[in-house]
């Protein structure tokens, strides 16, 4: 069976990440963002897939969602500088 799979679609595509997150809320876009800022304080390279069944990262929970930006505050003290919303 798995030969006629084969034969008919080809291999599978394949990509190796670090870290996979799955969900794309605050916690997970958190979690993404936390785990390069550490990697970059380190001077290494880590790389981080966020998995979102949305069409976007956050899609479900950040849509018009009202937040205390002190979470975002932490992450990027310099946020408002940066020009975010």
């Amino acid at each position: 069976m798995t030969q006629s799979i084969l034969e008919q679609y080809g291999p599978r595509d394949a990509m190796e990440y670090d870290v996979v997150v799955v969900g794309g809320g605050p916690a997970g876009l958190s979690a993404a963002i936390k785990i390069k800022q550490l990697a970059a304080e380190k001077g290494t390279e880590v790389s981080v897939c966020v998995l979102e069944k949305g069409g976007e990262p956050g899609a479900h929970i950040l849509s018009g969602a009202v937040m205390d930006p002190k979470a975002l505050t932490e992450l990027f003290p310099n946020w408002k500088e940066m020009g975010a919303p």
